[in-house]
């Protein structure tokens, strides 16, 4: 979901990017001034990547070395990802991978 926030601060209209992803156990944006979302799908063992217009692409899997990925966050040029939100017998770990957000055409990183 997408909330605008008016001229005077006061939250607009709310609009569904996508309702196509299921099991999103949480989610970052790209940036503080971009609309792409990265997805953590914990159920799925995958994150998906959201772009304005709605479509998703799944970006990392099971085997990337995922296990119930539960939370997403980006710095820079880096996504992280935590693993193991489950009550399976998965190692708890924080992955972190390489992206390039000038090829996201989402604008400069914060």
């Amino acid at each position: 979901m997408r909330i605008p926030v008016t001229a005077p601060g006061a939250p607009g209209r709310i609009h569904t990017v996508t309702s196509s992803l299921t099991g999103v156990d949480d989610f970052t944006f790209l940036n503080d001034r971009s609309d792409v979302v990265f997805a953590a799908q914990n159920g799925l063992n995958q994150v998906a990547l959201v772009h304005p217009d709605g479509t998703t692409e799944t970006v990392l899997t099971a085997k990337d070395g995922l296990a119930s990925p539960t939370s997403t966050a980006v710095r820079g040029n880096r996504l992280y990802i935590t693993n193991a939100g489950l009550n399976e017998p998965h190692d708890a770990k924080v992955q972190r991978g390489t992206i390039d957000p000038a090829a996201l055409n989402c604008g400069p990183t914060s």
